[in-house]
């Protein structure tokens, strides 16, 4: 069993330059979950992976690889795992000289995507990395606040009071640490939405793949990822913190709905 509750002070993000005695970030790298069709964006996903659909002109993916640029994470440290429609996105890339790694999913169909994390943890190869969902649209304040938070393991959550059943709900204990994260929580007992964008140290991630390599052999396979953080965050294995986002604009796009929210937000900042 995992257990790495020790670590809160971000020291994994950090090194020691070996000339200069300074701090340093130590590079990170980066997972992003692009296997999925995303059904509810039919028709604009019929023939095409649901990160390649255009927010504005420009794909969710893309987007997303823009903010991981914007600081500092070079494409060859991007790890995105495909599925349907893989051959679109390996033609995004080729179209756009991007030198990410691809991990296909061949279960993109029939599991859910917890499989398509664990599918990645051969290509980060024992390092600490970002993790995104593909479909979640986020400005230029996300990425440096989860970069800079004190936990070695930290969930990106828009915390609020407004929450229906849809969202996947962060609920916290006492000391300000995960203890639940599901849909089926009460939204009473919740802080606020998980938006699909984690940071994991490399002891964490460690933890989290662990987890997620029971999931078959349980008969989990119908679950998300997020159940491993839940489940080793209840089990006090791993202590996940919280990054308040809720002043930065961040938005999962799961339906036209949602597509056109995103739009409008977008609009009103340019």
């Amino acid at each position: 069993m995992c257990d790495i509750t020790g670590r809160s002070d971000g020291t994994a993000w950090r090194g020691v330059d070996d000339v200069t005695g300074s701090h340093r970030v130590l590079a990170v790298r980066a997972i992003i979950l692009a296997a999925g069709r995303g059904s509810r964006l039919a028709p604009m996903t019929d023939d095409r992976p649901k990160p390649l659909v255009d927010v504005l002109g420009r794909s969710l993916l893309l987007r997303t690889l823009d903010r991981l640029r914007s600081v500092g994470i070079q494409d060859r440290d991007i790890v995105i795992v495909t599925g349907y429609r893989a051959d679109m996105i390996d033609a995004v890339m080729e179209r756009e000289q991007l030198r990410c790694v691809r991990v296909f999913n061949p279960r993109w169909h029939d599991w859910n995507n917890f499989y398509s994390l664990l599918i990645a943890r051969e290509a980060v190869g024992g390092e600490g990395f970002l993790q995104f969902d593909g479909d979640v649209v986020f400005d230029d304040q996300v990425l440096p606040r989860m970069l800079g938070a004190r936990d070695g393991a930290a969930l990106a959550v828009d915390v609020r009071r407004d929450l229906d059943a849809e969202p996947m709900k962060a609920v916290v204990g006492p000391d300000g640490y995960l203890r639940e994260l599901s849909k089926a929580v009460d939204p009473a007992r919740a802080l606020g939405e998980y938006i699909g964008v984690t940071r994991l140290d490399a002891a964490s991630a460690a933890c989290i793949f662990d987890d997620l390599a029971r999931f078959e052999a349980e008969g989990l396979t119908h679950e998300y990822y997020d159940h491993a953080y839940h489940r080793v965050a209840a089990a006090g294995q791993v202590r996940i913190g919280i990054v308040d986002i809720s002043d930065c604009e961040a938005l999962e796009v799961d339906d036209l709905a949602d597509l056109a929210r995103a739009e409008a937000r977008l609009a009103h900042r340019t």
